[in-house]
């Protein structure tokens, strides 16, 4: 008999019990995917509500917007800074020349990854700042989209 003729008799015989597999297990997996994408949305609800509480105690004058924005500038500075530096040793020890220009070099492909994650970060936390800044001055659109995503009853 050939690898073809085996390939057949095992999957003729792998079918039947696969199938039934199949149709047993599937309740209990949708059950977790629904499970899980419940939890996902009740942590995605408290995260929400808990950004909307600090901009409100911003608007309000409870708490004091610039400390909060004095930090996440300095950690977009932090960042941005350890991005440049990665870079210029990369540039520096690795100098790109038109022989090496389509070869991968692990070191290389390292820092290029660790330089581009930095500068996303850094520009993460500007878009912080400026999101913040956008919910306090539309500060009642942006409690209508919270209750109209979220209801009334947790934004008070």
């Amino acid at each position: 008999m050939s690898v073809g003729d085996w390939i057949g008799i095992v999957s003729l015989v792998l079918v039947i019990p696969l199938g039934i597999a199949t149709n047993l297990l599937t309740p209990r997996f949708v059950a977790y995917l629904e499970r899980r994408k419940l939890i996902k949305s009740i942590r995605s609800k408290e995260q929400e509500i808990k950004a909307y509480h600090r901009v409100k105690a911003f608007k309000d004058g409870i708490r004091d917007k610039y400390p909060h924005y004095i930090l996440l500038a300095t950690l977009c500075v932090c960042f941005e800074l350890i991005a440049v530096m990665l870079a210029l040793v990369a540039f520096v020890n690795f100098p790109i020349s038109i022989a090496d220009f389509f070869t991968v070099q692990p070191a290389r492909l390292i820092l290029g990854v660790l330089t581009g994650g930095f500068f996303v970060l850094g520009f993460g936390f500007l878009a912080i700042i400026s999101d913040t800044e956008r919910r306090l001055e539309k500060f009642d659109e942006y409690t209508a989209e919270v209750r109209r995503k979220w209801g009334g009853d947790d934004v008070a």
